[in-house]
């Protein structure tokens, strides 16, 4: 019979997962989740839930599997309300130490009745704790061998560990002739690694011999989106061409002034209504009514008019003109911008909510946020916005084994679903929560990178430098993935892509930064923060991730009470590092100075490096003479 758990959202989002295997809270028991039981979520836009995934997915190549090039027809949303669990492994072993005997039940439903020792009669039989893993994802127990190699005797060994806690100090050791053999953890059954992987070394075919609860066993994968839930939100995904749209709604295209996502979808819908005239019956109902036929021409002709206004907002507001006049003006082709529709949709809507405050735009700003006015200057931003409303959706899709990194290890679905036509459960929790988001100067980005004698330069074609400028950054990320061999920002940027390391690294390692102080200034523990990072948009954000606790209103009462404390420290506390002078030689890049947990960063702590913002030597492309905080270029200047 399944052990039956009951755990919060976040336990089972990050941890209690299909797979999974942990020590039983409530005996001495370990066992491994089943299965999770969850209630369908339908409000939440299953497209670009996926489209998210196949874009983190698209590091791992052919290991990504179903996540290559994901169906919706294939997945399904759920939130995990109950999780079952069965024993595992079913191989036991006795604390006696003179007897130490392994019993194997992995292949019968039966476990022992007793908890003594059938061989010894004293000892205390307790589980296993250790397991074999390999990084397709396949999992088994450790079972002691099958008969002893010089006395051919079956099914009687001991585990012998020395003294150690190293497993490569355990042995197995035969009851009757007291033979020892070492551990061997065998090769992987379940796979072709050497096929499927591209990787002949024949150590990467074994399995390893792990406690069950190392962090090795059980890696989940996740996406996070910016989510903003609404019908209207929705409609506008079905607006042809709506991630061009998007785009000019981020490059604030002319046309839009104005505009939201929302008007826009409500002015779509007035203008694909039937134009309006009278018929012969509705002129005789206003003759009937005594209007005369000069007050019904009249009427006819107002009519008219307000019809052919209507068609010229149409025509100018309508998703192949507006594609038109963004290409002009950006010199960035259409294509670009449909593939980077989705991320500026996230860049967009936040700022047309009315739950969010720009720092330079509030009505009475108190002394703090006047000070800290300057210091976003001098950090080299456009914008620092609070977010009082920020949902956050986090989606679990897969697990690894033995690896966490791209190409090391397969990307594993988690098992189909019998109770929802046995397709892939994608485990959902929308988190509404406080975020500061940053957004970078691409003006300053742009002296910047000539500083440092790269060689930039305006889309051709552009008519509006400005808006141009901008599209630069969102072509340069949108161009990595149509190299003949795709780039991902889930794996590390080389000399090959340096314009786009100077630009992601500069951006990635300043939320890190910002995200680190912002935990210590507000009490809390660095998990408790996320980083939302959106390159194109040249943008981040720093988010709650839980969605009760200390955290709630942490991020409000720093924006409102402490950011010339936070923006002062993040622009003179975070030039050294305690590992200096070894750190800077590596990079300026190290666990202490600029790494997340793997809860926080979704890009794996890759692209990291103090040389981006004070200067040094970078290990991939070398020396950076200018960081982006140099002094000299907090001056003002244009593409």
């Amino acid at each position: 019979m399944p052990l039956k758990m009951n755990l919060g959202k976040n336990q089972v989002m990050y941890s209690y997962l299909p797979g999974y295997t942990f020590d039983f809270d409530k005996s001495s028991a370990i066992a491994q989740i089943e299965y999770i039981r969850g209630v369908q979520n339908t409000d939440l836009n299953l497209y670009l839930i996926l489209q998210a995934i196949r874009s983190q997915a698209a590091a791992w190549g052919d290991l990504a599997r179903i996540f290559a090039d994901p169906r919706p027809d294939q997945f399904v949303l759920l939130e995990p309300k109950k999780v079952y669990a069965q024993l595992f492994p079913k191989v036991f072993w006795c604390q006696n130490r003179q007897c130490g005997q392994v019993l194997d039940f992995s292949r019968s439903d039966a476990i022992p009745r007793e908890t003594t020792c059938p061989t010894c009669k004293r000892g205390r039989l307790a589980q296993l704790r250790f397991v074999r893993i390999h990084q397709c994802g396949d999992i088994k127990p450790l079972t002691p061998p099958y008969e002893c190699n010089k006395c051919k005797t079956k099914n009687q060994f001991a585990l012998d560990t020395r003294g150690s806690e190293r497993i490569s100090q355990f042995v197995w050791v035969c009851r009757k002739c007291r033979n020892h053999s070492s551990l061997f953890a065998g090769y992987c059954s379940a796979c072709n690694w050497e096929v499927e992987s591209g990787d002949s070394d024949k150590q990467k075919k074994q399995m390893s011999i792990e406690v069950h609860r190392a962090n090795r066993v059980f890696y989940p994968h996740y996406a996070v989106l910016l989510n903003q839930p609404g019908a209207e939100v929705n409609r506008f995904l079905g607006i042809d061409k709506w991630p061009v749209v998007a785009a000019s709604f981020f490059v604030e295209l002319p046309e839009l002034a104005n505009q939201t996502v929302k008007k826009f979808v409500a002015d779509q819908r007035q203008s694909a209504a039937s134009t309006f005239t009278l018929s012969d019956a509705e002129i005789a109902q206003f003759k009937a009514k005594g209007y005369s036929d000069d007050q019904i021409r009249l009427l006819t002709q107002m009519q008219a008019q307000l019809t052919d206004t209507r068609q010229q907002q149409q025509t100018s507001l309508s998703p192949a003109s507006i594609s038109q006049s963004l290409t002009q003006q950006t010199g960035v082709p259409e294509r670009v911008w449909l593939a980077a529709g989705q991320e500026l949709l996230e860049a967009v809507l936040p700022f047309q909510s009315n739950q969010t405050q720009n720092l330079f735009t509030l009505l009475n700003p108190n002394p703090d946020q006047v000070k800290a006015q300057g210091l976003v200057s001098q950090l080299g931003l456009a914008q620092l916005s609070l977010a009082s409303d920020f949902p956050m959706t986090h989606v679990t899709f897969g697990f690894s084994r033995a690896e966490y990194t791209p190409r090391d290890c397969r990307l594993n679905p988690f098992p189909a679903d019998r109770e929802h036509q046995g397709k892939f459960p994608l485990f959902v929790d929308t988190i509404q929560a406080d975020a500061i988001i940053v957004r970078l100067d691409p003006q300053r980005v742009w002296r910047w990178l000539e500083k440092n004698n790269l060689k930039v330069s305006l889309p051709k074609g552009a008519t509006d430098a400005q808006k141009a400028q901008r599209a630069y950054f969102v072509q340069l990320f949108s161009d990595l993935a149509l190299q003949p061999e795709p780039v991902t920002l889930t794996q590390t940027l080389t000399a090959n892509n340096s314009e786009a390391r100077m630009v992601f690294g500069l951006l990635h390692t300043m939320s890190h930064l910002f995200l680190k102080k912002a935990a210590l200034l507000c009490g809390l523990d660095r998990t408790s923060l996320a980083e939302y990072v959106l390159p194109r948009a040249l943008m981040f954000a720093i988010y709650s991730n839980h969605r009760f606790g200390a955290t709630i209103g942490a991020l409000s009462s720093l924006f409102e009470q402490s950011l010339p404390d936070w923006l002062g420290q993040v622009l003179s506390d975070t030039r050294r590092c305690i590992y200096d002078p070894v750190c800077q030689s590596q990079g300026g890049n190290c666990h202490v100075c600029t790494h997340l947990a793997e809860t926080s960063c979704r890009f794996f702590n890759l692209n990291l490096g103090r040389p981006f913002l004070f200067g040094g030597d970078d290990v991939e492309i070398g020396q950076i003479d200018y960081g982006y905080w140099d002094a000299s270029l907090n001056q003002s200047g244009n593409p």
